[in-house]
């Protein structure tokens, strides 16, 4: 910036000034005063301009003012653009300078800003990656929910199916049951019908016979019951398994 204000044609009317010497140790000062002038001002350096030192003295001025007063005065670039050659002050290379800066800093923030955008996108990318790994792990565990409740229906089907199978069986059971003691009533009462009968028919029978047959007419009425509650056969032995869901 300074260079495009003065013009190279001007710098060799240009002193740089150093100061603050009696801060520092004199190997320490020489040190970055040349570094100075080998880096930051060597550009300007190179066309004309002077190196000063001030001590913070008064004859360290006078000697800067003595230089400055050798000079042949001579305008600025700046002035002969907008002076003599009626240039806008943005176009001047100052100017310029000014919005190669700016536009350098706009560069930067559009750079900072598609950095951001980037990072967001990362950012969406790897949640849509996140909402998609818990969609499907989602997915899965319905999946799990769905095969336990499969499985628990059916196991509920397969034990209403048994206990329909044993209600049957049991039922049949019953129902054999019921026919054999039918039958043992009526054996019971075909016995005793042919006792009694034989009874009769024998009134005139010795009394060792009558005897005889009325023994067995007791004996008879004394497995009665067993006639009547069932023929004496076991059934078969039956398992319930009762499944809680």
């Amino acid at each position: 910036m300074f260079r495009q204000l003065c013009g190279d044609s001007t710098l060799k009317n240009v002193i740089l000034v150093t100061n603050m010497w009696g801060d520092v140790s004199t190997g320490v000062g020489e040190a970055r005063e040349r570094e100075l002038v080998e880096e930051f001002f060597k550009p300007v350096l190179d066309k004309g301009a002077q190196l000063a030192r001030h001590h913070n003295t008064v004859k360290s001025a006078h000697d800067i003012i003595r230089c400055i007063m050798k000079n042949q005065p001579t305008a600025l670039q700046i002035q002969r653009e907008l002076v003599d050659e009626h240039k806008d002050i943005s176009d001047t290379a100052a100017g310029q300078a000014v919005n190669k800066e700016l536009n350098e800093q706009i560069r930067r923030h559009k750079a900072e800003l598609e950095a951001v955008r980037e990072e967001m996108r990362t950012l969406v990318e790897k949640d849509e990656e996140t909402r998609q790994e818990l969609e499907e792990e989602t997915r899965k565990i319905q999946e799990e929910i769905n095969r336990m409740r499969m499985d628990s229906e059916g196991m509920a089907a397969r034990y209403n199916e048994e206990k329909r199978r044993m209600e049957e069986a049991m039922r049949q059971m019953q129902e054999q049951a019921r026919q054999e003691r039918e039958r043992a009533e009526a054996e019971y009462r075909r016995q005793m019908g042919d006792l009694n009968q034989r009874l009769q028919q024998n009134a005139d029978a010795s009394a060792a016979g009558r005897t005889a047959l009325q023994r067995r007419i007791g004996e008879l009425e004394g497995q009665q019951d067993r006639y009547v509650c069932g023929s004496g056969r076991r059934g078969p032995g039956i398992t319930i398994t009762c499944l809680i869901m």
